[in-house]
């Protein structure tokens, strides 16, 4: 904690403006509110704090600020701004995806999140190949050229929100273990192997 707050107090800043990196009361308020919300709702776990890691999850926090920006001025540009606007967003997309997979293959397991990247543009490869982009077999993206171009309105605000969700909690896309569950307030739901005895075996890979 002490190495991430020194790296930000030395200088470390997305490439972000203002009104996405700084909030009035009420939107502080709200993201607050989110923090809460996805802290309560997901398990605690253990993580590996090498350098490796701790880069990497700053990486994902800064290009998914970065790429959540990308997507959010897609939706309000013009026409006229659309080709550049839409160049960006598919350029930062690539390269978070492409840093996904690279601690992905050097830590030997899937690629995250660029697995969610992915899934996202196969669910909207059809909107994203009427607004001109094209997809490799690799799931990156090229931007369409051209002066008259429509903005994948859709994938662009699933594309935000997924970004937004990474940048509060990139430490989801690191290596982890679980050795608790969520409802550590209440005491009526029961252990979390309850159930049945054997649904301890779903959750092997992470124990």
């Amino acid at each position: 904690m002490v190495d991430v707050y020194n790296l930000y107090l030395g200088g470390y800043l997305p490439k972000v403006s203002p009104k996405t990196n700084v909030h009035n009361k009420r939107e502080l308020k709200s993201k607050y509110k989110s923090i809460v919300s996805l802290n309560n709702a997901n398990p605690l776990v253990m993580i590996k704090l090498s350098n490796d890691t701790q880069a990497y999850a700053l990486n994902v926090k800064e290009m998914s600020m970065e790429l959540g920006e990308a997507a959010q001025d897609v939706l309000e540009q013009t026409e006229e701004d659309m080709p550049e606007k839409l160049e960006n967003m598919a350029g930062l997309f690539n390269k978070l995806l492409a840093r996904s997979d690279e601690f992905g293959e050097k830590n030997g397991r899937p690629s995250r999140p660029g697995g969610e990247l992915r899934n996202l543009v196969d669910s909207h490869s059809e909107e994203l190949v009427q607004s001109g982009f094209s997809i490799d077999s690799r799931g990156f993206l090229t931007a369409p050229k051209g002066d008259t171009l429509s903005a994948p309105k859709e994938f662009a605000e699933q594309l935000r929100e997924k970004c937004d969700h990474m940048s509060m909690n990139p430490m989801e896309y690191v290596e982890r273990k679980v050795y608790s569950y969520a409802h550590l307030y209440r005491n009526d739901i029961g252990a979390a192997y309850e159930s049945s005895i054997y649904s301890g075996m779903l959750f092997n890979s992470y124990c």
